[in-house]
């Protein structure tokens, strides 16, 4: 796992359902972060985009807890109300998985700070995250090596299977 691991949300946040106002982050930045980087990506928000991008949701991360032994800190909720609990399965799976305190990136149209603030977590609205990308706080994704590039069927599940089976094998040790 590499620094910051990527939690996007899909509506009014990437560019398949964008923002009235402001600049929505391309889907193939979505793709590009978690397929041509070492970087893992979630989804965060409304799960269409596990299918559009290929990525993994907090749903995942809890059966993954559950599968483990582990009693998940949140029930898993896909409506708005849901959206802090969904980060808090997120943080609990790094916690337990991992020895040292991951890095996350938070993208939202929705101020998430109530819940980042004072976490090792970074919260950007889709125009500030856009704005950071091209300032150069993040990778800036090739866009030659996303163009075209569907990165397969999105509706298989099997192409996040990999960073899954990481969570797998370090909860179970």
């Amino acid at each position: 796992m590499k620094d910051p691991v990527f939690c996007f949300d899909r509506d009014k946040t990437v560019d398949v359902r964008p923002p009235e106002r402001g600049r929505a982050v391309p889907l193939t930045w979505v793709q590009y972060y978690a397929h041509r980087t070492d970087h893992d990506v979630w989804a965060t928000g409304n799960p269409r985009l596990c299918g559009e991008a290929g990525i993994p949701s907090p749903r995942e991360a809890r059966e993954l807890l559950v599968a483990a032994g582990r009693e998940p800190v949140a029930p898993y909720d896909r409506m708005n109300g849901g959206r802090i609990d969904r980060l808090r399965l997120l943080d609990q799976l790094y916690a337990e998985s991992y020895d040292r305190e991951a890095r996350f990136v938070v993208v939202d149209d929705t101020d998430v700070t109530e819940y980042t603030d004072g976490r090792p977590w970074t919260y950007y609205g889709p125009t500030e995250f856009v704005e950071a990308v091209e300032g150069g706080a993040y990778p800036e994704p090739d866009p030659g090596a996303v163009r075209g590039d569907s990165y397969g069927d999105p509706e298989r599940g099997d192409r996040f299977r990999a960073q899954l089976n990481r969570f797998e094998r370090r909860l179970s040790t």
